[in-house]
């Protein structure tokens, strides 16, 4: 199966600025939204990971924009993860986006670690091998938090079936032995390591947003969008098996 993927963080549809979506002037919350939403159109990746995203509430300015940018991308199957909540205040999250069903869907908050909305959801294609995708987003401010967030996230994949996985977002860290390089120890995933920086726009310098594959699967494009649609570039890859 050749798998195209991928990442975003949407900055809650208000990127240049305090990410206060509720400021924004609605027509203007809505033409963000709907670039991000070319954007995907444009890439037609199989699947899409989204952090900072918010389902509808007095914070996101009234506006579900995982349903708003899957539906104005063509994306059908929606798997959405809460990870910071009040009902009718605020519900901001990770997300996957795809054009196949998914099944086996799960989410999770990093807890006392999480730092207002950070965590992850994991789901299984439901087509060809049953590919495991993930959308993760890490802690900005501490290598020790981010090191018990990912921790948590490799014992919680470790009791799911082993399958080839693709694990992709925000990690927030580009630090030799960080996320990245313990994610792909501890998994057998791997990444390209010419892979541009990402944030922030538009003069970026670190590489916040990476797209990891397990070992079974080979990189054949790996590259950051140039599209100002967020603060942070959007990653896309492909993937297909490796045949040795």
């Amino acid at each position: 199966m050749r798998l195209k993927a991928l990442t975003l963080n949407v900055a809650h549809g208000a990127p240049f600025a305090v990410p206060m979506p509720f400021l924004r002037r609605r027509s203007a919350l809505l033409g963000t939204l709907n670039q991000m939403a070319a954007l995907l159109a444009r890439e037609g990746a199989d699947v899409v990971a989204l952090q900072e995203a918010d389902r509808s509430s007095l914070f996101s300015g009234g506006v579900d924009q995982v349903a708003h940018i899957a539906e104005q991308a063509g994306y059908p199957h929606v798997h959405h993860g809460v990870h910071s909540g009040v009902p009718g205040l605020f519900a901001q999250g990770t997300a996957l986006l795809c054009r196949h069903p998914l099944e086996s869907c799960d989410s999770a908050h990093f807890g006392r670690d999480r730092r207002v909305d950070k965590g992850y959801v994991v789901a299984t294609l439901a087509v060809g091998n049953g590919l495991e995708v993930v959308s993760l987003h890490l802690d900005p401010f501490s290598a020790a938090v981010r090191r018990r967030q990912v921790d948590q996230l490799i014992q919680a994949l470790r009791q799911r079936p082993e399958r080839p996985r693709v694990v992709m977002g925000d990690f927030n860290a580009e630090d030799v032995g960080g996320p990245v390089d313990r994610l792909c120890s501890e998994l057998g995933l791997h990444t390209p390591a010419d892979g541009e920086p990402t944030y922030p726009i538009p003069n970026a310098r670190q590489r916040l947003d990476q797209v990891l594959g397990s070992h079974a699967l080979r990189f054949t494009r790996y590259a950051r969008l140039p599209d100002a649609v967020s603060d942070h570039h959007a990653v896309v890859a492909e993937l297909v098996p490796r045949e040795d």
